[in-house]
């Protein structure tokens, strides 16, 4: 009895020297133990139940910040995006009306800085609108194509980490690429990065690999293979209760996604003598 108890101490010292003392008050000494298919899915998980938190996407030149209050169709919302070659633009959306500016910080008149959006003006509405929620949208929605990724992976490391005012457990699963697209379910990737695509070709090409096209599939994986590279490193941060803070893929080219106000976040139309509404 007494060499278990000797062998927990020498497991748990380790840890404290490497993560800090816990707050005072604390009682977790040890991250909980959860699977690599457990911290794949942890954050669509816990979006599925609360949806109401500001999201923040960064990859490279592209920048997506998400505000939703709700999950229903309706829901108030705030999205802007900066795309890259020169496409950014914001949609909000409130309960009683949507407001479009593209792009961001510009002004559509002047001393106007968003359009009302109204049957009037529906080609402004089609072309710029569908575009960027579409593409904003897949954006901010990646951690679904990356956790069909991350379940092939191996949990690296599993530590507490003291932070401002809080802690945080940080789970580290490394992806071996190549096996991960091989074993891809390829209908589901699609479907969560690009839905609708935007050529023709594109989709010709989705359809092919839907029905079970063996050359079609293999281009797919060769590409996905391709723009990750040949491994990646999935991070994920969650507070003491359970909430997503922060994860990072860090492939060949960095994605970090960060979350807050859980909860408590809200969506406002912008001041009334900023707006211009088309009218016939």
């Amino acid at each position: 009895m007494q060499s278990l108890h000797v062998r927990r101490l020498l497991l748990v010292i380790p840890l404290v020297i490497m993560v800090g003392p816990l707050t005072a008050g604390s009682t977790a000494t040890l991250p909980p133990r959860r699977s690599v298919t457990a911290i794949a899915m942890l954050v669509g998980d816990y979006l599925a139940t609360h949806p109401t938190v500001k999201r923040v996407l960064r990859s490279s030149e592209v920048s997506v910040t998400l505000i939703s209050c709700g999950a229903g169709t309706g829901s108030p919302t705030d999205l802007s995006a900066d795309l890259g070659d020169g496409f950014s633009g914001r949609l909000i959306r409130t309960r009683d009306a949507t407001y479009f500016q593209m792009p961001i910080g510009s002004e559509v008149a002047p001393g106007k800085s968003f359009d009302k959006v109204t049957d009037y003006y529906e080609p402004y509405n089609l072309l710029g609108i569908g575009t960027l929620a579409m593409m904003g949208t897949n954006l901010i929605n990646s951690h679904r194509a990356h956790a069909l990724l991350i379940k092939t992976g191996r949990l690296t490391a599993a530590t507490i980490e003291s932070g401002t005012g809080h802690h945080t457990i940080h789970y580290t699963v490394h992806i071996d690429v190549r096996r991960a697209v091989e074993r891809l379910n390829l209908p589901a990737y699609i479907g969560y990065t690009n839905p609708m695509p935007l050529d023709r070709r594109t989709e010709e090409e989705y359809a092919k690999v839907r029905a079970g096209d063996p050359a079609a599939q293999a281009r797919l994986r060769a590409r996905i293979a391709g723009d990750l590279g040949p491994s990646a490193d999935y991070e994920l941060w969650v507070d003491l209760s359970g909430r997503p803070v922060r994860y990072v893929l860090s492939a060949k080219t960095r994605t970090e996604m960060s979350f807050s106000d859980w909860e408590t976040c809200v969506v406002k139309a912008p001041p009334s003598e900023r707006v211009r509404e088309l009218k016939g």
